[in-house]
């Protein structure tokens, strides 16, 4: 396919609310439709390299040798491929990345300078799986990103950060309509916690289109990921629990360009 590269964020200051697993199942669920994806790994604990079946002896060069200026390392290095349309650019060093980020006088232009090559690289998508805290390098992000995908776990603590999206955006002086999607993930609809949360999420959106259906807690979804692969390689019933995600992205992406 062939179009504007759209990017987005898959972000949630709070961790432990399966950012990971959103961000590498829209990823492979969108080059699965035939769109030709990069999936950037920019999380420390790496879990979207690993979800795909990649440790750090299977890449020479990560998003971090890209960054120094110093190594004049090409992006297109870096990059490996995980899938059929689906590219992976991993990261380590996220700290060193942050700490040479203080030093830039213009934190939203990095990337946009940065990754410049990618416009002319194929690539339809680009997906970043970011970091739960707010950082230079998440900063460095979203001022990247045509949008947000905020992955919200169905439980009391993780609905209450979803404000802290907002407050964030604020702080980068950013538009609140970045939020394109909110997810709920990890539901279990067997508990009242689990259903009160669930209410309380879509009470806190109503008027809004941005809410989509919850991701279930779903034992085969921990399991395929322990094999490095996705659902869509594991277990079909549990992918069609993504492919709502990546069908919204598709709808909302297509009436932009109309």
């Amino acid at each position: 396919m062939t179009g504007k590269l759209r990017k987005y964020a898959v972000l949630n200051n709070k961790g432990g609310v399966g950012k990971s697993t959103i961000a590498v199942h829209v990823a492979h669920g969108l080059a699965l439709r035939g769109n030709r994806v990069l999936l950037i790994d920019m999380d420390g604990q790496n879990d979207a390299s690993l979800f795909l079946g990649f440790t750090s002896e299977d890449y020479k060069k990560t998003f971090y040798d890209f960054f120094d200026r110093y190594k004049k390392t090409k992006v297109s290095e870096c990059i490996i491929n995980a899938r059929e349309n689906l590219d992976l650019l991993p990261s380590r060093n996220i700290d060193q990345i942050n700490a040479e980020l203080y030093r830039e006088s213009r934190i939203d232009l990095v990337l946009k300078e940065k990754l410049k090559d990618l416009e002319d690289m194929g690539y339809d998508y680009v997906i970043i799986d970011c970091g739960p805290q707010r950082s230079k390098i998440n900063d460095a992000v979203l001022c990247f990103v045509d949008g947000i995908i905020v992955p919200v776990q169905v439980e009391a603590a993780s609905v209450r950060a979803i404000g802290n999206i907002y407050e964030y955006l604020s702080d980068l002086r950013l538009d609140s309509g970045m939020v394109s999607l909110i997810v709920p993930n990890m539901y279990d609809q067997r508990t009242i916690d689990g259903k009160e949360n669930l209410e309380f999420i879509k009470e806190f959106f109503a008027g809004t289109d941005l809410l989509i259906q919850p991701v279930h807690r779903r034992i085969k979804i921990t399991e395929a990921g322990k094999l490095g692969k996705t659902v869509y390689e594991f277990d079909e019933e549990s992918s069609k629990q993504f492919d709502h995600i990546v069908e919204r992205l598709v709808n909302i992406d297509a009436g932009e360009k109309q």
